[in-house]
């Protein structure tokens, strides 16, 4: 495997001012582009021969291999046309060795798992920081070689997030690692979450959501967990401990039988399904005198969300506060118990 490219340095400051300098010396015709006027712009701007050469060495002023003496200033649309081409090749190069190296590693760490690891450390450790916490869980999963789960609620993720583990993602599919996704109800209705669902599905990804509050949890290969450790997830717990692990993969895989497929796509019946089961669970909450705060996060919506379907029902039910609208909930829900009905079909 070939050593990585440096990356294309950036011009001093001394340097990109003497550049403009130049620039404007030939375009109102002080230089004519001769070699010597450029050498006396250069003394004229104080310019000392380690500028001059580092502008050489970016390809900001041209020098002739018959002649060196010979310089002239190059067009910066060329300088960037060069160097953006220099910039765009590294990266795709620094990209496929990435590649190579998880090919190369991959055995090793295969094996490396077949025995016992003392060099894992404590069985359950709390790691600080999001920072610190996003970089040791991108690391591992990374090293998944047999299974990926995860559980994340909130409804729709950020599209930046999912940007950024949709090629993780992929290259695990690549690989056969098998990855399966909880979600909430409400990732049916937020358009990046549904179309990062749709291209990891084609890949071979398995996605299900649920109407029931969970928390976050992260599985691989059935012998490394995270969970987070506070409400604001800026603490995390490391769990190798077989005994736990196991529990937790079992926790997920019940919820998994009890949850709906989600390949992305919807159909008008899918959708009235989906939103007649978010209501009704809103129903429920506000009958049980739930905070909205809490029935937000119950059901995976922010505030503003949630507050659109309170006003809804509250105008349904013409309840002018949310005291009348727990009110007249109660009172229906009194009725449909005496005549079977469906609340959802208010």
């Amino acid at each position: 495997m070939s050593p990585a490219k440096s990356v294309v340095p950036i011009p001093s400051t001394k340097a990109r001012s003497t550049y403009v300098e130049l620039l404007r010396k030939e375009w109102h015709g002080q230089s004519g582009g001769s070699s010597e006027t450029i050498r006396r712009g250069a003394r004229d701007l104080d310019l000392d021969e380690g500028t001059l050469g580092e502008l050489v060495a970016m390809g900001m002023v041209s020098q002739d291999a018959a002649v060196p003496e010979q310089l002239s200033v190059v067009d910066p649309g060329v300088v960037e046309a060069r160097l953006g081409a220099l910039l765009r090749s590294t990266a795709l190069t620094m990209l496929d060795e990435a590649r190579n190296l998880t090919d190369l590693l991959q055995p090793l760490i295969a094996e490396s798992r077949k025995g016992p690891r003392p060099q894992d450390g404590e069985p359950i450790v709390r790691i600080e920081g999001k920072a610190a916490i996003s970089a040791i869980v991108n690391e591992s999963v990374q090293q998944a070689t047999k299974e990926l789960f995860t559980a994340q609620p909130g409804g729709g993720r950020p599209k930046d997030t999912l940007e950024k583990v949709k090629m993780q993602t992929a290259e695990l599919l690549g690989r056969g690692v098998e990855v399966r996704t909880l979600y909430q109800h409400t990732a049916w209705h937020d358009g990046p979450t549904r179309g990062y669902v749709s291209e990891m599905t084609s890949l071979g990804a398995q996605v299900r959501t649920m109407d029931e509050l969970f928390d976050r949890l992260i599985v691989i290969d059935r012998s490394l967990a995270f969970i987070p450790a506070d409400n604001e997830r800026d603490q995390a717990v490391i769990i190798r401990e077989p005994a736990v692990v196991r529990f937790l993969v079992g926790v997920f895989e019940r919820n998994w039988l009890r949850a709906k497929p989600f390949e992305g796509s919807r159909t008008p019946n899918e959708s009235s399904h989906i939103s007649g089961v978010l209501r009704e669970t809103i129903i429920r909450c506000l009958i049980n005198g739930d905070s909205d705060t809490a029935i937000a996060k119950r059901i995976g919506l922010s505030t503003r969300a949630y507050a659109t379907h309170l006003a809804k029902l509250k105008s349904e039910l013409k309840a002018e506060t949310r005291f009348q609208l727990g009110y007249e909930l109660g009172m229906l829900a009194a009725r449909t118990a005496a005549e079977p009905g469906d609340m959802a079909d208010l």
